[in-house]
C-alpha cells in the first residue's frame, strides 16, 4: 500500500461502509495524545503475515470523521518510540503526516517482522489481531505461529498423518471408486495398481492400513466421528436489537468435503436474498445478491486449505460461515502457508496447498453435478474477485491473521445511489465495466489515480488490461486523461480550459466574495447535488468544521466536500480559515 491522504481518506470511507475497523486497519481518536495501549496494536500488526494500517485523528464513534491530533509530529516520533523501544523485534514503521483541510492527522504503515523472529510481543506477551481488536495469543495460536515460520524441510504435513484405530471401511466406496478411476485415468502409473494401492499412493491411508487425515477427510464415510472440529457451522446472525435473540438457521454440516461444499452451498443460496437483474438479452432475472460462484470458491479453499494440525483439531476450531447484516463471512482456521495475499490475488497467481495430500486428492473429487471440488490450478481467489467485481459489488475483503483466514463478501452494490445517478448521466447507453465506473468516479472526485494506481486496488488487474478500459473511456469521450501521466483523471466538462496538470482547488481558496443573496428553496439546493440539502441544513445551525458536517450528516468525507464545493461555487457558503489551518469552519453566507 501507498501511504498517500488519498489512500487514507479512501481507506476510511470503506471503513464508514462496512461500519467498523478491519483486521489489517486500526483507527484512533488519540485526542489526549498517544493511546496508552497502542503498543498492543503495533505488536499484533508485527505478528500479522502482512502489514498493518494504523490511522490517529479520526474517530470511529463518529463515522470516522477527522477529528485531528494537536501535535502531529510529536506523536508521530512517539509512535516510532514505542515500536523500537516496546515491541520486541520491533517492527519497521512508515510513518507520515497529512493535513486535510485543516485537519492534521497521523498514518502509519506496521511491516511484519519476519517469521523466523516471531512472534513479536509488548510487555511480554504476543498479541494478535483478531476481527478489529488485540488479543493476547494463546497455546494454540503461539503454536500455529511457530509452525509457520518453520523452513519447508522442517514443516509438518498434518494431513499427512495417520488416525489412529482407522482403516479402509472407514472410507466411503463411492467416492474412493470415484478417486481411483480418475487417477487411473490421469496417471499412467497408476493405470495397472489395484485399488488400494492407488489409495496408499495417493496418501489416503498408510502403509499399515490406517486412514490418514486427508484420506478420512476427502473419503470417509463419517470423518467427525473421530475428528468432530472437521464439519462447519453455519448461522445468520441477527442485530442486536435489545432482544435475547443471536442467531437463526443455525446449522451444523458433517460429512466428507464433497457433502460439505454441496450442504454449505445449498444453505448460503437459501440464506441470501436476490436481485432483479436485466440480461443482455434485455429480460429480467432473479440473481442471488452475491454470486454463487464466488462464494463457492471460498468455500472450497476453506475446506481444502484450512489447518489440520492438533492446534486446531485438537481444540475443537472448525469452519464458521456466517450471514450478517452486511456481509456474508466465511472464517478457516489457519493462515496461508508458503504464499502471501498479494500474490494469491495477483493476476497471475502463485499455488501453494496448505495440505498437499488433501489438495491432490479433492482434485479427483466431483459433487452430484459433476463439478469439481477444486480446479486445481490456483485460481480460485481470482474467480472469487472477478465475479464479485461482474456483479457490481464491493471487492471481497480477503484477510490472513496468522492462525485464521477470512473471506468476507460484502452485501449491497459497490456504488451509492448518488455515485450510480451520476454514472447514468455522464455514460448514457454506453456499457461500462465495474473498473471504468470507479475511474470516471475517481475523475468526478478530481482524485489523483493512474493506472498503477487502479492495478493496485483492483488486482487482479494486468497493466496492459487496465490501460485499456482506460483508454476506451477516453475514445468515447467520457474521460479526458492522458493516462501516461501521472494526473487526475477528469471528465471532460471539468477540464474545459483548466490546467490539466493542477491539483483541484482548495475549498478554502474557492469561497466567494460576492454580496449575499436569499436563501434557496429545497428545490434549488437539490439541484445543486443530492446531499446539498443536507450539509445546508447543519450550517443553518451555525459554522461548523468539516469533521463537525461528517458526523451530523452521517456522510462520507468525499460527499461532504462535494456539497461544500457546490454550495460554495453558487455563494451560499464561505470559509474561515483555509487549507493547512486547524480548525477552518464553513457558514452560510
Amino acid at each position: 500500500m501507498e501511504l498517500t491522504a488519498s489512500r487514507v481518506l479512501a481507506v476510511l470511507d470503506e471503513l464508514r461502509v462496512h461500519g467498523g475497523d478491519r483486521t489489517d486497519v486500526e483507527v484512533k481518536r488519540a485526542a489526549g495524545g498517544l493511546p496508552a495501549k497502542i503498543g498492543e496494536t503495533l505488536c499484533a500488526f508485527a505478528n500479522m503475515p502482512d502489514q498493518g494500517l494504523l490511522i490517529l485523528g479520526a474517530n470511529e464513534a463518529g463515522a470516522f470523521s477527522l477529528n485531528g491530533v494537536a501535535d502531529p509530529a510529536g506523536m508521530a516520533q512517539a509512535l516510532v518510540n514505542v515500536s523500537r523501544e516496546a515491541v520486541n523485534p520491533s517492527p519497521y514503521v512508515e510513518v507520515r503526516t497529512f493535513d486535510i483541510d485543516g485537519v492534521q492527522i497521523v498514518a502509519a504503515l506496521v511491516q511484519p517482522v519476519a517469521p523466523s523472529l516471531k512472534p513479536a510481543r509488548f510487555e511480554g506477551r504476543a498479541f494478535l489481531r483478531q476481527a478489529d481488536g488485540d488479543f493476547v495469543m494463546g497455546p494454540a495460536d503461539l503454536r500455529m505461529v511457530e509452525v509457520a515460520a518453520l523452513h519447508h524441510s522442517e514443516s509438518v504435513l498434518y494431513d499427512d498423518k495417520p488416525v489412529p484405530g482407522t482403516g479402509p471401511d472407514d472410507l466411503d466406496v463411492e467416492l474412493v471408486s470415484q478417486v481411483v478411476s480418475r487417477a487411473r485415468r490421469r496417471t499412467r502409473r497408476l493405470r495397472d495398481l489395484a485399488d488400494t494401492e492407488i489409495i496408499r499412493q495417493l496418501g489416503a491411508v498408510t502403509a499399515s492400513g490406517e486412514c490418514t487425515v486427508a484420506g478420512l477427510y476427502a473419503l470417509g464415510n463419517y470423518p467427525q466421528g473421530v475428528l468432530p472440529a472437521l464439519q462447519v457451522t453455519a448461522a445468520v446472525q441477527l442485530p442486536d436489537d435489545g432482544s435475547r435473540a443471536r442467531t437463526q438457521n443455525l446449522q451444523h454440516f458433517e460429512g466428507p468435503v464433497t457433502d460439505l461444499l454441496e450442504e454449505c452451498m445449498a444453505w448460503v443460496r437459501q440464506n441470501l436474498t436476490t436481485r432483479q437483474v436485466y440480461g443482455d438479452d434485455g429480460h429480467m432475472r432473479d440473481e442471488p445478491e452475491i454470486p454463487l460462484a464466488a462464494v463457492r470458491e471460498a468455500v472450497a479453499n476453506a475446506l481444502v486449505h484450512r489447518d489440520l494440525g492438533p492446534q486446531t483439531l485438537g481444540t475443537g476450531r472448525s469452519i464458521d460461515i456466517r450471514v450478517t447484516e452486511k456481509a456474508l463471512v466465511i472464517t478457516s482456521p489457519g493462515g496461508l502457508r508458503g504464499v502471501t495475499l498479494s500474490e494469491i490475488e495477483s493476476p497471475v497467481p502463485r499455488r501453494a496447498a496448505v495440505n498437499q495430500r488433501l489438495y491432490q486428492l479433492s482434485t479427483h473429487l466431483r459433487l452430484p453435478d459433476g463439478s469439481r471440488v477444486i480446479e486445481g490450478e490456483g485460481g480460485g481467489v481470482l474467480t472469487m474477485l472477478r465475479r464479485a467485481q461482474d456483479a457490481d459489488l464491493r471487492r471481497p475483503t480477503l484477510t490472513d491473521n496468522g492462525v485464521r483466514f477470512t473471506a468476507t463478501f460484502w452485501r449491497g452494490s459497490a456504488f451509492s445511489e448518488e455515485e450510480q445517478e451520476h454514472l447514468t448521466r455522464v455514460s448514457g447507453t454506453v456499457k461500462l465495466t465495474h473498473l471504468q465506473k470507479h475511474v470516471l468516479l475517481k475523475a468526478w472526485r478530481g482524485d489523483p489515480w493512474d493506472v498503477d494506481r487502479l492495478r493496485a486496488e483492483f488486482s487482479p488487474l494486468t497493466w496492459e488490461d487496465a490501460r485499456s478500459q482506460v483508454k476506451a473511456l477516453v475514445q468515447r469521450g467520457l474521460l479526458d486523461a492522458d493516462i501516461d501521466a501521472d494526473v487526475p483523471f477528469r471528465t471532460p466538462d471539468a477540464t474545459a480550459g483548466a490546467d490539466q496538470s493542477a491539483e483541484p482547488t482548495p475549498l478554502a481558496e474557492r469561497s466567494s466574495n460576492s454580496a449575499p443573496h436569499p436563501a434557496p428553496d429545497a428545490s434549488a439546493l437539490r439541484r445543486m447535488g443530492k446531499n446539498v440539502p443536507t450539509v445546508h441544513h447543519v450550517l443553518s445551525g451555525g459554522p461548523a468544521l468539516h469533521a463537525d458536517l461528517q458526523v451530523a450528516t452521517g456522510l462520507s468525507y468525499m460527499q461532504v466536500r462535494r456539497a461544500l464545493l457546490a454550495l460554495i461555487e453558487n455563494d451560499l457558503v464561505e470559509v474561515d480559515g483555509g487549507q493547512g489551518h486547524r480548525g477552518t469552519r464553513y457558514r452560510l453566507v
